[in-house]
């Protein structure tokens, strides 16, 4: 490959200038921000929010370059392309709810909390077909445990939100779908990555597992510390989540570097 030296050399130029220019104004102004009014109070819930939904996209979008990149035969890669893609729905209402859209606030009714929460037994499943579809040729065993996982945790909202009598319909949903359904399916998917990659003697697939086992831990933080006079916890809880997702998207990439390496 050839580099046209003189051009790499105007762009970075202009680059040192125009950061020259901007640091001088700051130094010689000393400007003050304008306040964000709405995020006064939510700047953290703000800040986990927009970066939990930046590494979602982040993952979903290598990964369905990645498909794209392998002329799609891998119909893996699009499918967790796509659970991820879903899964950050709720993270995009977090962002939403800390600039002061009521609608985004998935606590404001049973209605709203479906509306934001939905992507999570989406999530669920897509992640265990994909894995399952790696695993298998067997049509019934990828199609049948990710269907009854998407069919349980679409239930479990249902039934807690609308159907089932309870003082708090969100906590007792929460409760039900986290530790019946999503807790459980972490593990799996931390279980079957790292296995996968024990026997593949691979990284990529062990990382990926470290996150989901992490990701997991994390919601288990969930339970005892979301009540108002302890969620100053829920938030480290909530950067642990955060965290998770880092070994996820490492795994994933070097997973497409150890493919290239067979």
């Amino acid at each position: 490959m050839v580099i046209n030296l003189e051009k790499t050399h105007l762009i970075y130029i202009f680059g040192l200038i125009i950061i020259s220019i901007i640091s001088a104004y700051v130094l010689i102004i000393v400007p003050h921000g304008a306040p964000v009014i709405a995020l006064e109070s939510t700047f953290f819930l703000f800040g986990l929010g927009l970066n939990t939904t930046i590494l979602l996209w982040t993952i979903a979008g290598y990964l369905l370059l990645r498909w794209i990149r392998t002329r799609r035969k891998n119909p893996s890669l699009f499918i967790w392309s796509i659970s991820f893609f879903i899964y950050s729905i709720t993270f995009v209402a977090h962002i939403f709810r800390a600039l002061g859209f009521p609608n985004a606030n998935e606590n404001l009714s049973v209605f709203h909390f479906f509306a934001w929460r939905w992507g999570m037994p989406c999530f669920s499943a897509g992640i265990l077909y994909g894995i399952l579809i790696i695993l298998t040729e067997n049509k019934k065993l990828q199609k049948i445990p990710s269907i009854s996982v998407l069919i349980l945790g679409l239930l479990w909202l249902v039934l807690g939100l609308f159907i089932i009598p309870s003082p708090n319909p969100i906590e007792f949903t929460m409760y039900l779908f986290l530790h019946t359904v999503w807790i459980p399916i972490c593990f799996t998917m931390a279980y079957i990555f790292a296995f996968y990659g024990y026997k593949a003697r691979e990284t990529g697939p062990k990382l990926v597992g470290l996150g989901f086992f992490v990701l997991m831990v994390s919601y288990h933080g969930w339970a005892p510390w979301h009540f108002q006079d302890v969620v100053y916890l829920y938030f480290i809880w909530y950067f642990l989540f955060l965290l998770s997702l880092t070994p996820i998207l490492l795994g994933f990439v070097l997973m497409s570097v150890e493919e290239r390496h067979e």
